[in-house]
């Protein structure tokens, strides 16, 4: 795994398995993860366990949250990963849908900085 692209590509399928300690190993000692502040899991999540810990967050929010992972692109020191996040509110309200470009920074072969982009975050924090 030396690009960008293979490097968010093997965080994303650990993190998927839930493979902390994978993704852990992949990320840098001062790793950043940036959410929209309207959200409820909104802010900078910093450490190797930054990821573990907004995920949990996130689908802690919904009743349901799924991610279907479309491609993943990349250069020399970023990569982006193209989602859709499909969620379903607490409390029985209806399925949605949201496109998310995720664009990560590497340095010395390792994920640091993380920036998520929902299509429509203000929609996300209002069904939230």
């Amino acid at each position: 795994m030396s690009t960008p692209r293979e490097l968010l590509s093997a965080i994303y399928a650990a993190a998927g398995a839930r493979e902390w300690d994978t993704v852990a190993s992949l990320l840098h000692d001062d790793f950043v993860l940036h959410e929209a502040e309207v959200l409820p899991f909104g802010g900078e999540w910093r450490g190797k366990d930054a990821l573990q810990r907004c995920a949990a967050a996130m689908y802690g929010t919904w009743e349901e949250a799924k991610v279907d992972i479309h491609d993943i692109t990349g250069g020399d020191s970023w990569a982006v990963v193209v989602l859709t996040l499909t969620m379903t509110p607490k409390g029985g309200g209806e399925t949605f849908q949201q496109t998310v470009c995720e664009a990560g920074s590497f340095e010395d072969g390792l994920l640091k900085d993380l920036r998520i982009h929902y299509f429509d975050a203000a929609e996300v924090a209002a069904k939230a």
